[in-house]
C-alpha cells in the first residue's frame, strides 16, 4: 500500500485558519536530488484581515519578512490588509493583484462552470501577475507569506507552481490543495451564501469547494500546455531564470550555486 499524500497543517492563529507552510513535502529535483522542502520559507494563506496582535507576533517570530497580497482592488477596498493599514518594521507589504473573475467583479456576469476553468484562465491570462509575483517572492532570507481571500484559488495555483517547481509529486500538490476545504469548509459555505445574495442568484457549489479533481485537471493542463512550472514561469511569463532557480533552491533548502 502506498503512503498517504502529504498535506500541510495550519499555524495556530486566532484570526486566520488556513495559514500553511510549504515545507515538509518530499521532492525529487530534475537532477535526481531528493529531499524535503524547507519550512519557514513560504506560507500560503487566506485573508489576514482578522489577525490579532498575538497572531502578528507569532508570524514575526516565525520569520515573516514579506506579505504578498494577490487580491483585487475591489477586495482590498472592502477588506484591507492589516500589513498595509498598519505597517510593521521589518515586514514588507506588496500588492500583486492576480486575475480572478469571481472576486474581482463581485460575482457579477457569467460565472465559470468549474474551478478548473478559473485556474486555466489564471495560467493563460495572468502571466504578467506571475512575473511580478516571482520578483516579490525572491528574498535573501526569512519567510514570505502570499495570500488571497480564502487561500484556496489564486493562492492554490501559486502553491501548485512553487511545489511543482521544487519537484514535489502531483499527488501531494493535489492533496494540499484539497486540504483548504477541510480547514475552511464552514467559511466557504458562508461565503457561498453571501455571494449568492450579492449576485442575486444561486452561485454554483463547486466554486466554494476544493475538490481534488479541480487541481488534478489544472496540473494536467499545466503539463500538457506549458510543460511544467519552471517552463511556464520562464518561457511563458518571462520570469528571470536565475530568480526562479533561487526560489526553487530556497524552497528545497539548498544553497544557490
Amino acid at each position: 500500500m502506498s503512503a498517504a499524500a502529504h498535506t500541510s497543517v495550519p499555524l495556530r492563529l486566532s484570526g486566520a485558519h488556513n495559514v500553511r507552510d510549504l515545507g515538509g513535502f518530499s521532492f525529487t529535483d530534475s537532477d535526481g536530488t531528493t529531499g524535503t522542502t524547507a519550512k519557514g520559507v513560504f506560507l500560503r494563506s487566506g485573508s489576514l484581515t482578522r489577525l490579532t496582535k498575538r497572531d502578528r507576533a507569532t508570524l514575526r517570530a516565525y520569520g515573516l519578512v514579506r506579505v504578498i497580497d494577490v487580491r483585487s482592488n475591489f477586495e482590498l477596498k472592502i477588506f484591507p490588509d492589516p500589513y498595509s493599514r498598519r505597517p510593521e518594521p521589518g515586514i514588507d507589504y506588496r500588492h500583486v493583484p492576480m486575475l480572478d473573475q469571481l472576486n474581482s467583479n463581485g460575482f457579477q456576469g457569467l460565472l465559470p462552470e468549474s474551478m478548473f476553468a478559473v485556474y486555466r484562465d489564471l495560467l493563460d491570462e495572468g502571466q504578467e501577475g506571475f512575473r511580478l509575483l516571482i520578483d516579490a517572492l525572491d528574498v535573501d532570507a526569512g519567510c514570505v507569506l502570499f495570500h488571497c481571500r480564502v487561500g484556496k484559488d489564486r493562492t492554490g495555483v501559486i502553491a501548485m507552481l512553487l511545489l511543482d517547481l521544487a519537484g514535489v509529486a502531483p499527488r501531494d500538490i493535489i492533496a494540499d490543495y484539497a486540504a483548504s476545504e477541510r480547514y475552511m469548509g464552514g467559511f466557504l459555505r458562508i461565503q457561498r451564501v453571501g455571494a449568492s445574495l450579492l449576485a442575486r442568484r444561486i452561485v454554483p457549489k463547486c466554486l466554494f469547494e476544493a475538490s481534488p479533481s479541480e487541481m488534478e485537471r489544472t496540473l494536467t493542463y499545466l503539463y500538457e500546455r506549458y510543460g511544467n512550472a519552471r517552463r511556464f514561469l520562464v518561457d511563458t511569463c518571462g520570469c528571470n531564470a536565475a530568480t526562479v532557480e533561487r526560489i526553487c533552491r530556497r524552497l528545497q533548502g539548498r544553497t544557490a550555486r
